[in-house]
């Protein structure tokens, strides 16, 4: 007769990394264990299909120690919530699983449904057809697809039911992805709630490839890693009124689990481990994006908070990337403003970028349409005009063909064309030296000269036409990926690619 077993597993191990930060000591704590949100509030089901190609091993969590109650050959579960108010207790104090389900089958063979009820000892439940819906859940439910009849266990917030492979190793699948570690689930409502613990850097192995495309070269993998790690560590407990550090989503670190790992992203995760990023002997706030568009952004001129590492940088090396310039029309810009904003100013007609940040990006925008104007603000410019970032060029005037759309080249040393960007380039002509600041001119190959408008010009009649164009992609606060992509491609290490992305910042050794 198999008895249940209690099995600890130790969650809670940290280990200390001691680095010298800005020419003192610093005792800096990374922890080993990590808790991922993934289905929570509005992404909450009432169920869910696990599976595992090695059986699991369910139990609870009390005073933070996880011990096993049940073991399950099942490759298969079905998980649901369920109200104690739907059940009455048929047979109590029952010794062990083998002996309430030889009770409860003969129960089920007169027609009766039965359930094994878990709580220090096991009892048989029966349904009770009240058929209370509306009653608040504090039961988890679990049936395989074995002769067992199901499993019942209370669950409370404090006391979280956790699933896993039967040999702790082996990752679990929930609803078709798979996750290392184990899911631990809680009720809200009728609903469950599920979170992923698990190793830092296993959980790591699940981020980068979401991140980062994984064919790209190992050192700029690496920097993605040290930063992504440096986030983690930066935001544990983020969300701990949900019981857990951070989400799966893009509002942290896009988390897709074992289902998306690959062998050169955990190639990056395990030479970087421990490693991550310092500023005054603290985890710094490491944001990144995908392209700054050639020059990134100050911090305080994009989330409000003046941090000493986020400060503006040029790229050291041009990107390539498919963000490096695009452009939208006044149309399209308008059709989307109208869509997004809570009310309509009409046919946008006149764009002014009235304030810009150090770095160049548009810092308030004045639209200016055929049923009023408004005035948008840093976040307002990206989210109701959903541009892929705030750094435009504005050119206008039937005769003015902005920089981006001129296809200027020069050529260099080595006999190759390159394209080049007026803005904030000084051009001899016989008047003296020109800045594009202000229009000037080109001879084109047609021998005709053509006017350039910089993206500072301010437009001043409706009637002209916009070339609304941009560059990079994301906030532009931290390092750039395709930024560090182009680095790590001319021979720059992930160290490089991050002390010049991060000002005055230290990576633990």
């Amino acid at each position: 007769m198999k008895r249940w077993f209690v099995l600890f597993i130790a969650f809670t191990f940290i280990f200390s990394v001691n680095t010298p930060t800005q020419g003192s000591e610093a005792n800096i704590t990374i922890p080993n264990k990590i808790k991922v949100g993934l289905y929570y509030g509005s992404s909450s089901r009432n169920s869910y299909e696990l599976s595992s190609d090695v059986g699991f091993v369910v139990g609870r969590i009390q005073n933070k120690n996880p011990f096993t109650v049940v073991s399950f050959s099942d490759k298969l579960l079905e998980v649901c919530s369920a109200s104690s108010s739907n059940f009455t207790p048929e047979k109590s104090g029952i010794s062990d699983r083998e002996t309430a389900a030889e009770y409860a089958t003969k129960l089920i063979n007169r027609g009766t449904k039965c359930y094994l009820f878990f709580d220090n000892s096991w009892s048989v439940w029966v349904d009770n057809n009240s058929n209370n819906s509306n009653a608040a859940s504090d039961l988890i439910m679990i049936k395989g697809d074995s002769k067992y009849p199901a499993v019942i266990l209370p669950v409370s917030a404090e006391s979280p039911v956790f699933f896993a492979g039967s040999d702790l190793k082996t990752p679990i699948s929930i609803e078709g992805r798979r996750y290392r570690g184990m899911l631990e689930m809680t009720t809200s409502g009728n609903l469950i709630q599920v979170v992923n613990e698990l190793g830092l850097d296993e959980y790591l192995y699940g981020v980068i490839p979401c991140e980062m495309p994984s064919n790209w070269d190992i050192e700029a993998l690496k920097a993605q890693t040290v930063a992504a790690r440096t986030y983690a560590v930066a935001n544990l407990g983020k969300w701990q009124n949900y019981g857990f550090d951070v989400s799966a989503g893009s509002s942290d670190q896009v988390y897709g689990g074992f289902s998306e790992e690959t062998a050169k992203t955990n190639q990056a995760v395990d030479q970087t481990s421990g490693q991550i990023l310092l500023y005054d002997g603290k985890p710094i706030t490491a944001f990144y994006h995908a392209d700054s568009g050639g020059r990134t952004e100050a911090c305080k001129d994009v989330f409000g908070i003046d941090l000493p590492y986020l400060q503006p940088v040029d790229d050291i090396v041009p990107s390539q990337s498919p963000y490096e310039t695009w452009q939208i029309s006044l149309d399209e810009l308008s059709k989307r403003y109208n869509t997004y904003a809570s009310s309509s100013i009409g046919d946008i007609k006149e764009i002014i970028i009235s304030e810009t940040t150090l770095a160049g990006r548009a810092k308030k925008l004045l639209l200016k349409g055929t049923k009023g104007e408004t005035l948008l603000s840093s976040d307002d410019i990206r989210n109701l005009l959903q541009l892929k970032s705030n750094y435009l060029d504005i050119a206008q005037d039937q005769t003015a063909v902005p920089a981006a759309n001129l296809g200027l080249a020069v050529l260099s040393g080595d006999g190759s064309k390159k394209n080049i960007r007026l803005s904030g380039i000084n051009i001899l002509s016989q008047q003296g030296i020109n800045h594009t600041k202000g229009d000037c001119a080109v001879i084109s190959a047609e021998g005709i000269a053509k006017k350039i408008t910089s993206s500072y010009n301010t437009p001043n009649t409706s009637d002209d036409i916009y070339v609304i164009s941009g560059h990079g992609c994301g906030h532009g606060v931290g390092m750039s990926q395709w930024g560090a992509k182009a680095m790590a491609e001319n021979g720059y290490s992930y160290t490089e690619i991050l002390y010049h992305y991060y000002t005055g910042v230290e990576i633990t050794p």
